[in-house]
């Protein structure tokens, strides 16, 4: 979050020494927390305070929960607040919905919170919102905990995705909380990882840095350039890197087409990071 957020904005964590153990997806969780995360900065142009917390729930049989229908068991609970303008009552209801925005055109999709809905309903959790104009935001997600006596096991899964052998890979996603996350697990895997918005951004990229750039991982709708036109130039500058796409969309007759004829792999959003891990293992793998 620091490469990502403005120097006026204070980032803190409260957690204590406990392990705090869900079955989910780390790259969807990072989109959760880089979504909140821009959420809050842009309620904060002046500066703020913005605080992860991260704790314990258990819901006992007879106990009534947070949400009506979570089970009784272990949660774990984590709460995102700032302390920004805040969402008027009237506008809070409708957070959650796609598209949804009150920025000006331009400025935001409206899907960010949208997305943090998605994926938290994915992973079987709960999300809840408190706001007051002039006070702050805070952001409460529930998913259920798995209680394991020592970090090894975790440590074991980690190492299982850690395949990578430095290769250099360009990610190419306009949506910047999906490129960080997405980055992020990359560099996790052990790739070096440069990124751009757009096709244009990349081919500037690959111009510089020569033949040096392994794979792209590339989206395929983007402005200015998407991915199938980024494709159709590395073919007419006779440039052999390997590419990858994601989307989130429905490929067309068309697309799927020349994915197919081409060979070119795709994956479907949201990512998880078991599949991107081992497919690009594979792509990069694959004799040119």
């Amino acid at each position: 979050l620091s490469r990502t957020l403005p120097e006026g904005i204070r980032v803190r964590l409260e957690c204590d020494d406990e392990n705090y153990v869900v079955n989910a997806d780390p790259a969807r969780i990072q989109q959760i927390l880089m979504n909140l995360a821009f959420n809050a900065r842009d309620a904060m142009p002046e500066g703020g305070e913005l605080c992860f917390e991260l704790s314990r729930l258990r819901i006992e049989p007879r106990e009534q929960p947070p949400f009506r229908d979570m089970a009784p068991g272990a949660w774990l609970q984590l709460r995102v607040s700032d302390n920004g303008v805040g969402i008027g009552p009237d506008i809070l209801p409708h957070i959650f919905e796609p598209f949804y925005t009150t920025k000006s055109p331009g400025e935001g999709s409206g899907l960010g919170l949208a997305q943090v809905y998605g994926i938290v309903k994915q992973h079987d959790g709960y999300i809840d919102v408190k706001s007051q104009v002039g006070v702050g935001t805070t952001f409460v997600i529930y998913l259920p905990a798995i209680e394991v006596p020592e970090w090894s096991s975790v440590t074991a899964l980690a190492n299982v995705l850690v395949d990578g052998k430095e290769e250099l890979i360009l990610v190419v996603e306009d949506d910047k909380a999906t490129q960080i996350a997405v980055r992020d697990i990359l560099e996790t895997l052990n790739y070096q990882v440069l990124t751009a918005a757009n096709g244009r951004e990349a081919l500037e990229i690959i111009g510089q840095h020569n033949g040096a750039i392994d794979l792209v991982l590339s989206d395929l709708v983007m402005p200015e350039m998407g991915g199938v036109e980024l494709y159709q130039e590395l073919m007419v500058r006779k440039i052999g890197t390997k590419v990858v796409f994601m989307t989130g969309y429905p490929l067309g007759t068309g697309t799927r087409e020349l994915l197919d004829k081409k060979g070119v792999t795709w994956l479907q959003k949201p990512l998880r990071s078991d599949t991107l891990a081992r497919l690009i293992r594979e792509v990069l793998d694959q004799q040119s």
